[in-house]
């Protein structure tokens, strides 16, 4: 009962940031290196498949300065809304699992010239929600392909 409490939480929380209607598509994205903005954001992979409504990310779960332990990380989509440069603001979190004690919520949303993921942890104390880390906005390359 606790994790449904938790999870209805977060989708409270998410849906007062935006709310929307899901078309039949998916979109792929990964994050984009340079030598300004180097390759360490620990999500590497976005998929967002939106008549399920279902988030698959391959992340980093642990990195060492030669290696890097990747794992899978399963989300829900939120929203998905028409309302920048043409394309859909999509707000997803992550599903909460026994024993994780942070729910990460993310935006993924295209901006001028790029798309740009935002990420925030949340942890619950008792029932109560509170903030425990904001991360920077990464930059992300986004490619769709038309379902149906």
């Amino acid at each position: 009962m606790k994790i449904q409490t938790r999870r209805l939480a977060c989708q409270a929380l998410l849906l007062l940031l935006a709310a929307g209607s899901a078309s039949a598509k998916t979109i792929t994205c990964v994050p984009v290196a340079s030598k300004d903005t180097p390759y360490l954001h620990w999500v590497r992979r976005i998929s967002i498949d939106e008549p399920s409504r279902t988030v698959n990310m391959d992340i980093v779960r642990f990195r060492t300065k030669d290696s890097e332990t990747m794992g899978k990380l399963k989300a829900e989509l939120v929203s998905s809304t028409d309302a920048q440069f043409g394309e859909p603001i999509y707000v997803f979190n992550t599903i909460p699992a026994a024993g994780v004690e942070v729910t990460h919520l993310f935006k993924l949303f295209k901006s001028l010239d790029d798309w740009r993921l935002i990420g925030a942890g949340v942890t619950f104390v008792g029932n109560t929600p509170a903030l425990k880390a904001i991360e920077p906005s990464a930059v992300f390359d986004c490619k769709r392909s038309e379902m149906g």
